[in-house]
């Protein structure tokens, strides 16, 4: 007995309609991929995040070692400073009000501060531990290795790097917003400690652009922002349940003042935004700076340039 087969064409918009339901999921799913690998915090080799950009091996140097304490104890003292010396400003002419030392807490300057001390001290730790280290476990150029999986960045470096990621883009933004936006004449006097927080933030920061060896990814500006828009909501939810700033009024800044929502959220969405720029640029610089190493110390800068996903 003879079997007929029937080749019946397909329908083309059936096809494409399958490909598409097919690929569509495929397309979201490398999409959310590339998103988790830009997001993370982790970067190899991690000993990179122990060491400065300038110097060679792989063992933190004595003299960058000595360059992290004197960073740590320099703005841990500031930060002292800037809590133990608090006074009403110098030209207030309000009502007597009781300083209340706590609502130094209050303030975004005070928040970006004490991620650089944070940051330092996690560096500080970084350091310390790799230092103590004998070997890497690095092998020879010429010596062939199986290469296992690679392990996953220590938390510490990881906290480290989240840690400096924020404190950059928050110094930055604290810096111009302050001297553009808040800073009024007949209030603030202008000081060595007024320009310690508001000015050498910035130049703290600088500086660990200038002499750290990690990178710096343009998607952690989500980190930096996310730390904006955490302040926002904590100014929102203070002023809604009746604090006030150092003198008793009800806004921490003027131009966050929550009884005026609309310049409030415009003056939080331009802070965001500032934010992101601002994580712009320390990208850049920290770009700038892996480029010249890699020009003027090519045989150093080679442990410091694997991927970084």
């Amino acid at each position: 007995m003879c079997k007929h087969l029937v080749l019946v064409p397909l329908d083309p918009t059936d096809t494409d309609t399958a490909m598409k339901k097919t690929c569509k999921p495929a397309m979201l799913g490398r999409i959310w991929q590339a998103s988790r690998r830009a997001l993370n915090l982790e970067h190899s080799p991690p000993h990179v995040f122990a060491c400065c950009q300038w110097q060679g091996g792989t063992q933190p140097a004595t003299s960058y070692l000595l360059y992290r304490w004197l960073l740590f104890l320099t703005v841990l003292s500031i930060g002292i400073s800037s809590f133990a010396c608090q006074r009403l400003p110098r030209l207030y002419e309000g009502p007597t009000v009781e300083l209340n030392y706590f609502k130094w807490f209050i303030y975004f300057t005070n928040w970006g501060y004490l991620l650089i001390v944070l940051q330092a001290a996690l560096a500080l730790a970084v350091v310390l531990r790799y230092r103590n280290q004998k070997t890497f476990n690095l092998p020879c150029e010429d010596e062939e290795v199986s290469m296992p999986r690679r392990q996953r960045t220590p938390i510490l470096c990881r906290s480290y790097w989240l840690a400096h990621t924020i404190a950059t883009d928050l110094a930055f933004v604290i810096t111009l917003i302050y001297w553009t936006l808040v800073h009024d004449p007949r209030i603030h006097e202008i000081n060595a400690l007024n320009l310690l927080v508001h000015g050498g933030n910035s130049l703290v920061m600088l500086l660990e652009l200038a002499v750290t060896a990690h990178p710096v990814r343009a998607a952690h500006a989500l980190f930096g922002a996310g730390a904006g828009l955490a302040y926002g909501l904590f100014s929102a939810f203070y002023w809604a349940v009746g604090g006030t700033d150092r003198v008793g009024l009800p806004a921490i800044y003027p131009a966050l003042d929550w009884n005026k929502p609309g310049s409030a959220f415009g003056f939080v969405a331009l802070c965001a935004a500032v934010m992101m720029f601002a994580h712009g640029v320390a990208t850049c610089l920290a770009f700038a700076r892996s480029r010249l190493a890699a020009k003027v110390l090519p045989a150093r800068s080679d442990r410091f340039t694997l991927p970084a996903h």
